[in-house]
C-alpha cells in the first residue's frame, strides 16, 4: 500500500510542477481571497481524473500485460521533458515555468473559479498521459486509494502555492531543481507500470 501510495504520489507531483507556478500567479492575483483559486484547482484536476478514469476502463478488455505497455506514455513525456529541461533547445523552452509566463493566464482582475479550472485542464496533456496507464494497471481497490491520493494532493498543491506566495525567493529554487527532477519521475512511473503488469515477460519473453 505504501508503495502504491508513492507512486501516485509521484505522479501527481510529476504531472503538476509547472500547473504549480500558474497557481502561484492565480494565488498572488487573488490577494488573500484564495477560495474560487482552490475551487478552479480542484474541479479542474477532478476533471482530469474523470478523464483519465473513463480512459483507463476503456483499455480493461486489453489481454494481461498488455496494459502496461501504456507505460512507454509517461517515459514519452519523462523523455521530452528531459529534452526540453538539458538538450540543445533548454533556452528556447525554458520559459514554460516561468511565473511571468504564467502570469499571462491571470487577468487585470482576481480570475473566476472557470478560468482556473479551464487553465488546469488545459495544461493536462501530461497528467492524462501519466494517469490512464496507472489507473489501466491496477485493481478498482487501488484506484481508489490513487484517487483518494490525488484529492489529497490537489489540497497540499492549493496550500504550497498560498505558503509560497508568502515566501517568494523559494520559488527560484524550486524552478531549478523541481523541473531538473522531473523526467526521472516520469521514467520510474513508466518503468513500474510495465513491470507490474509483466509486459516484457508477455510481449518479449524476458
Amino acid at each position: 500500500m505504501l508503495s502504491l501510495v508513492a507512486l501516485a504520489v509521484g505522479a501527481f507531483a510529476a504531472t503538476n510542477i509547472d500547473n504549480l507556478f500558474v497557481l502561484l500567479a492565480f494565488v498572488a492575483e487573488a490577494r488573500g481571497r484564495t477560495g474560487r483559486v482552490m475551487v478552479g484547482q480542484y474541479a479542474g484536476s477532478l476533471a482530469l481524473i474523470a478523464i483519465a478514469i473513463g480512459l483507463a476502463a476503456m483499455l480493461t478488455s486489453l489481454p494481461p500485460g498488455y496494459v502496461g505497455v501504456l507505460g512507454v506514455l509517461p517515459i514519452g513525456v519523462g523523455l521530452a521533458k528531459a529534452w526540453a529541461r538539458f538538450g540543445a533547445r533548454n533556452h528556447a523552452n525554458g520559459h514554460a515555468d516561468d511565473p511571468a509566463l504564467a502570469g499571462r493566464y491571470a487577468g487585470p482582475g482576481a480570475s473566476s473559479w472557470w478560468t482556473v479550472a479551464g487553465v488546469a485542464i488545459a495544461n493536462g496533456s501530461d497528467n492524462i498521459a501519466v494517469y490512464v496507464p496507472l489507473y489501466a494497471g491496477h485493481s478498482r481497490a487501488d484506484c481508489t486509494l490513487i484517487t483518494l491520493v490525488f484529492v489529497a494532493m490537489i489540497g497540499i498543491w492549493c496550500a504550497g502555492a498560498i505558503w509560497l506566495v508568502n515566501h517568494p525567493l523559494l520559488g527560484a529554487p524550486i524552478r531549478r531543481y523541481g523541473t531538473a527532477l522531473l523526467p526521472l519521475i516520469l521514467l520510474v512511473i513508466g518503468a513500474s507500470v510495465i513491470a507490474q503488469n509483466n509486459t516484457l515477460h508477455v510481449l518479449f519473453g524476458l
